[in-house]
């Protein structure tokens, strides 16, 4: 692979993640916004939590009201695809479309940075076959991001690069 194709290569995985990053923070403030809008949620979270209501904007807690995916362009849209494909490889949303924290109370936790970098949901409605009481995710590692750009920073070492 020559140099310009490995940088190449090694922008679109920066974009990629960038724009997963981006996509994350939106599903995030979408939680967001649906307990605000959700007097159930806000209920829930009262009655079952010993968090302060001054605490509650500070940790932006969301609830996960199974719509999301209705307000995201559909699959078939460039947009839509872009999206869903983003969620799908962070592991927010399932390749069969179906949220990871769907009926969940979710908290963000954020890095020094304020980029979201885990999650956990506490399911407020019934449990189905399979479903767990207490939801965790974690964002992925960028790992490709981290193997193009060892390999491009070898080849600057070794001066390959400047040929």
């Amino acid at each position: 692979m020559s140099i310009s194709e490995q940088q190449s290569s090694y922008m679109q995985v920066l974009g990629q993640v960038n724009l997963d990053n981006l996509h994350i923070q939106q599903a995030f403030e979408y939680y967001q916004q649906r307990y605000q809008d959700s007097p159930f949620a806000q209920q829930f979270v009262g009655n079952n939590c010993c968090i302060d209501n001054e605490f509650i904007t500070e940790l932006s807690i969301g609830y996960c009201d199974r719509t999301l995916g209705k307000n995201i362009p559909k699959a078939k849209s460039p947009e839509g695809a872009e999206i869903r494909g983003s969620l799908q490889r962070c592991g927010l949303v399932r390749p069969t479309g179906h949220e990871l924290f769907r009926g969940c109370i979710v908290i963000p936790m954020v890095d020094n940075n304020g980029s979201i970098i885990s999650a956990v949901g506490h399911r407020v409605g019934r449990l189905r076959n399979g479903d767990k009481s207490v939801v965790y995710w974690h964002k992925p590692e960028p790992k490709a991001f981290v193997d193009v750009g060892m390999a491009f920073a070898k080849e600057l070492m070794h001066g390959q690069a400047f040929h």
